[in-house]
């Protein structure tokens, strides 16, 4: 408290030196985009990821990092197109940060060659970390791609795609930037009538975001941040410290329309609404850090960058934001009263209304909000039953999800890598079909006893549902014979140590099919301890790492959210309500969401689901801040849900439309799973607004009546009774009250 008086007691320092600060941070903001990560997706510490460090570290299998299909209208096995195929090769050769690079020319391996022979493949594996590659790659692709002569080039491989996603998620957070902030300020003009005092919420949304940025950056140095992390925090941050802008906006206001000074009404409103924004974000932070626990680098680095903008977003509301509010508001309604007095002149047949931001006409209720209460109050049973039918029917569909790990298909299908990758794979199934690796241990594996072994389990191998070929160190192999004797290349496949078989799949990487192979691979009984790696083994292992410690994650964010709502208010069933109520709106939102796209990333879904639980507890905290006060006061059940809907109604239907904004703006992206993100949050925050606030809520709370509030003596602790203190009421709401009753 000490400090928010200082605040509003010294307002010019505290934003002048937010302002330092933010110049400051503004290298850090702008390197963090050239260090974040483009990789990431899968899980750590699994049976794949050991498989893939041996075979790294045993074999000199290359990996295709960057892959050139070098394209024309003769043979590549001769004459012009071999020797520019041949110089392309060279010159990618001698690029720094190229580790290795191999062609048709320089193998003459027929897997690398098309049927038709129109077609030929070079490979370039890259040094570095994943950020390092890509920087690699944008500087050797430009290049190399494009017409040489007859001949034309063009450019795949999973680092390509992710420096065209990488450029794609800037570009869309620019775009999303520019669609978003017209309209969240109109939304809060509207909100407010108030030009000026809109652009105050917005402020504290770009301090938020950028200090998050300043955040990311400084990550980059201790751990990989995904490129995502940036679209996703400044969605969030902008949305959520709107919305608590402008709930101690209106709090303020409510202040002044009953004749405090701007400096007293500052200060009340901190106390008050503050209270729930600290309590809201807490909600948030909690549901977010439970993302940590899955071994996702992608989803721990959006947990982080996610806690953080919330964070910031609850600070600046609560500590400069009373600043800012202490130094425009008696401004802000000059400028109202001088704009009003504008138009008045421009257009003086038309009537304006210039009422002062203090004057007690302004409306502090929304009487559509009263009338909903009013209604769902009246007839809880019907209103509560029909609105949560209507959920549990818009749910149904997330029984059929399917879901995936991110690759080359969340960049859209009209962009030319992920036309040529589609190339790629029908023209050289041999080479980049889905192959994967089986690793065993042994102590010779070049002796004639290991070879024999090697022999009958890559046999019984090659017998299973799914299994095209086998290729290991005694040959290839096909529905249980050999077909193709020991040669060079199966020597290859023999390490220090350990032993390499490949099993071939006529199935994509990413198939439910390709998965099942895996299971069946490692269900089968080997000769010697074996791991399975490769990029469907990580798809399978990721699936069920996420699946296994998804009980625990949903305990952790539940749980947390519950602590914090029963903190907050002092009742237990309200606070299971509260749960509960926004565990049904999230499965209405996924349901909706299903029907409007095919596979669902597994780690965006998650992401969402911790988000969007957030942001509906979020909202609720909102609405029984105002219906706690007013039964703390009354008594009355009834009137004080309505009295809380019409109070907070503005409030939830402008923030609502805030975030749904924000996020429509992020499911305009075009990136996919940044499309899936968007469109389910949206669609969740639209739901629960909507059937859950405006008629679930209050017929639930209805039916409870005193219930709402109880709780066992044992549980009665300081932060339980802290709950239970509330402010005085302002002379609008004493009047609300009575017009209710």
């Amino acid at each position: 408290m000490l400090s928010v008086q200082w605040v509003i007691k010294y307002p010019w320092r505290v934003l002048i030196t937010i302002a330092v600060l933010g110049v400051a941070l503004l290298p850090a903001v702008i390197g963090c985009f050239g260090r974040l990560s483009p990789s990431g997706f899968t899980a750590t510490g699994t049976e794949s990821g050991r498989a893939d460090r041996l075979i790294e570290e045993q074999f000199n299998e290359p990996a295709a990092d960057v892959l050139f299909l070098v394209s024309g209208p003769n043979s590549m096995k001769h004459g012009k197109a071999a020797a520019t195929g041949r110089a392309l090769a060279r010159s990618a050769t001698d690029q720094p940060g190229v580790a290795r690079v191999w062609s048709y020319w320089d193998t003459a391996h027929p897997a690398l060659l098309s049927r038709d022979e129109h077609n030929a493949l070079i490979g370039v594996e890259l040094t570095g970390t994943g950020a390092e590659a890509v920087k690699t790659a944008k500087r050797i692709v430009p290049g190399l791609v494009g017409k040489h002569g007859e001949i034309a080039v063009a450019a795949a491989g999973p680092v390509w795609s992710s420096a065209e996603a990488v450029r794609l998620s800037r570009e869309d957070l620019r775009g999303a930037e520019l669609v978003a902030a017209p309209v969240v300020l109109l939304i809060l003009m509207v909100t407010l009538r108030s030009a000026a005092l809109a652009l105050l919420p917005m402020a504290i949304g770009l301090v938020s975001v950028s200090a998050t940025l300043g955040v990311l950056g400084g990550l980059t140095s201790v751990m990989p941040v995904s490129v995502f992390a940036v679209n996703v925090a400044a969605a969030l941050g902008f949305g959520l410290s709107v919305d608590y802008g402008l709930l101690v906006m209106m709090r303020c206001r409510e202040e002044m329309a009953g004749g405090t000074a701007v400096a007293e009404a500052v200060a009340r409103s901190v106390r008050s609404a503050g209270r729930a924004v600290l309590f809201s974000a807490a909600t948030v932070v909690a549901c977010m850090a439970a993302l940590l626990i899955f071994p996702v680098p992608f989803l721990r680095s959006l947990a982080l960058g996610g806690v953080t903008v919330v964070v910031f977003s609850a600070l600046t509301t609560v500590l400069v934001y009373p600043a800012l509010l202490r130094v425009s508001l008696l401004p802000a309604s000059r400028l109202d009263r001088w704009l009003s007095d504008r138009a008045r002149s421009l257009h003086p047949r038309r009537e304006f209304s210039a009422r002062p931001i203090m004057d007690p006409a302004v409306p502090g209720y929304s009487r559509a909000w009263a009338w909903l209460g009013n209604k769902a109050t009246k007839r809880p049973v019907l209103i509560g039953a029909s609105a949560a039918v209507l959920l549990l029917i818009c749910a149904m569909p997330s029984g059929r999800a399917q879901f995936g790990i991110a690759d080359e298909r969340v960049l859209p299908a009209s962009t030319l890598v992920r036309q040529t990758t589609a190339r790629v794979r029908t023209e050289f199934p041999e080479a980049v079909g889905t192959r994967i690796p089986v690793v065993l241990s042994v102590a010779d594996p070049r002796s004639a006893g290991t070879t024999a072994q090697v022999d009958r389990y890559a046999r019984r191998l090659s017998t299973l549902t799914g299994v095209v070929r086998v290729d290991a160190v005694s040959g290839s192999y096909r529905d249980g014979s050999r077909v193709t004797p020991p040669a060079p290349a199966h020597q290859a496949l023999a390490g220090d140590g350990v032993t390499l078989l490949h099993a071939r799949l006529a199935t994509d990487a990413q198939a439910s099919a390709s998965e099942r192979v895996v299971e069946r691979m490692r269900a089968l009984p080997a000769f010697a301890p074996r791991v399975v790696g490769g990029p469907t083994a990580r798809t399978a292992d990721t699936k069920t790492e996420l699946s296994r410690r998804l009980p625990l994650a949903a305990l952790l964010a539940g749980g947390s959210a519950l602590l914090v709502v029963l903190s907050f208010t002092g009742g237990l069933l309200v606070s299971f309500k509260a749960v509960a109520l926004a565990v049904l709106s999230l499965g209405a939102g996924v349901g909706c969401l299903v029907p409007l796209t095919g596979q669902l990333d597994i780690s965006m879904l998650l992401l969402m689901i911790c988000l969007a639980l957030g942001l509906s507890v979020d909202y609720e905290i909102f609405l029984l801040a105002r219906i706690e006060e007013q039964y703390r006061s009354t008594g009355n059940v009834r009137s004080s849900i309505v009295h809380g809907m019409a109070s907070t109604g503005r409030l939830i239907s402008a923030s609502s439309l805030v975030v749904v904004t924000t996020m429509s703006a992020l499911a305009m992206s075009r990136i996919t799973s940044l499309r899936i993100l968007g469109a389910g949050l949206a669609l969740t925050v639209l739901l629960d607004a909507t059937l859950v606030r405006a008629l679930l809520v209050p017929a639930a709370m209805q039916l409870a009546g005193r219930a709402n509030w109880w709780l066992p003596g044992w549980l009665r602790t300081a932060p339980m009774r802290a709950a239970s203190t509330v402010s005085p009421s302002t002379p609008g709401q004493a009047a609300e009250h009575r017009r209710i009753s």
